[in-house]
Formats: C-alpha cells, sequence, structure tokens
C-alpha cells in the first residue's frame, strides 16, 4: 500500500481524536470562505503553488526553498455551516488521484457486499487485508473525472472527524490530499465544486 496514502490515513485517526475534543470547546469566531489572504509563493518538490496566508495550518521556514509536503485549513461553504478542510499539499509524485485510483485499484478490491447508492453516490466497501480495514469507497459513477473517497469507519458518529480521504492535483507537479467527516457526503457537489475552485486558487499568482 502506498506509504503516504497510510501516513494519511494514520492522520485521519490523530484528526479525530483533536476533533473529539474541539467539539466540547466553546464556538470558534465565524470564518469567511470568500476571505483570500495575501498569498505567498510555495515549492514542492519541483512544482509550485500561491498559498493564501489565511489558509496556512503550519509555519513556512523561509530558509526552506522546497517542502515536502504544507498543510492548510481550506474554508468552504457548506448548507448550514462554513467547513475548513484538512489538506495536505505534496509533490504529485508522492500520491496517486483518487479517481485514477478507483479504476486501478479499488475496482480490484471491491467486496462482495452489495453497492450503496446515496445521495448519487455508489458506496463500496473494500475487501480487508493488505492494509485495509472496515474502508469504503463512495464515488460519481457518472463524470469521466468523479468524486471519489475512501472512508474509514468513524471512531464515534456524533463527531464530524475527517474519516474520508481524497486527492486531487492542483497542477502537474503538485497534489491535494482533501480530508472530511464522511457527513460531508450528503453535499458532495456542493462540496467537490467548491473545493476544486479552491485548489485552482492555488495555481494564479494574483
Amino acid at each position: 500500500m502506498n506509504t503516504l496514502f497510510l501516513m494519511a490515513l494514520l492522520s485521519i485517526l490523530g484528526l479525530g481524536i483533536i476533533y473529539a475534543i474541539d467539539a466540547l470547546e466553546p464556538e470558534k469566531e465565524r470564518v469567511d470562505p470568500n476571505f483570500i489572504a495575501e498569498k505567498r509563493q510555495v515549492t514542492l518538490g519541483f512544482g509550485e503553488v500561491y498559498v493564501p496566508q489565511n489558509w496556512l495550518a503550519s509555519t513556512l521556514d523561509d530558509t526552506q526553498r522546497a517542502l515536502e509536503s504544507l498543510e492548510l485549513l481550506i474554508p468552504i461553504q457548506l448548507e448550514t455551516e462554513v467547513a475548513e478542510i484538512n489538506v495536505d499539499l505534496v509533490p504529485a509524485s508522492r500520491t496517486t488521484p483518487s479517481a485514477y485510483l478507483l479504476d486501478a485499484l479499488y475496482i480490484h478490491r471491491f467486496s462482495s457486499d452489495p453497492a450503496t447508492y446515496q445521495y448519487g453516490l455508489v458506496g463500496r466497501r473494500l475487501k480487508d487485508g493488505e492494509g485495509y480495514k472496515n474502508e469504503s469507497v463512495w464515488y460519481d459513477p457518472l463524470r469521466p473525472q468523479p468524486f471519489v473517497a475512501k472512508c474509514v469507519e468513524p471512531l464515534a458518529e456524533e463527531f464530524k472527524a475527517p474519516n474520508c480521504l481524497e486527492t486531487k492535483l492542483v497542477n502537474k507537479r503538485v497534489a491535494a490530499i482533501i480530508k472530511f467527516p464522511e457527513q460531508y457526503l450528503p453535499q458532495w457537489k456542493e462540496f467537490d465544486a467548491q473545493m476544486r475552485a479552491k485548489l485552482k486558487i492555488l495555481t494564479k499568482a494574483d
């Protein structure tokens, strides 16, 4: 199993604990999902992106010329809330887009369990083993570049822990590993449209 992908899944479990603790704290100040702060040019591997400073979740070292990863919190407007989505930027050579994995990998690991059809998505459970356990894939069966998310069973249903993961290309050299709670799956069309738009912002200097 891809090492980076396994690390991302392990980080989901850690984020789940953090979100559970965070849910017990007082409500945070509302975030404006449309606000774009001054951008910083960042090099990841051999690729470059332009990151709004208000999206940064990790400290940038000005002396470091090229990063191996960069953590972001990207705000998007969903039906009932502004959600800050955990996104890790990495060199594209270190991971694989989820839309490609659907046909190249996931389809060969579907279990014999019947498919689930919800929200306009198809849900298929993956066979346990070879690094997989209690995981399912949800995907849009209609588009050529579909929304595809792999989700692990949540630690607790009452918390919005980011137990789903999707990887998209930002450009040819930089990829985004997107982590979000499965509670957002019913709003996947809006989620996907906004996330694609936000990732496009990273490709523009102005």
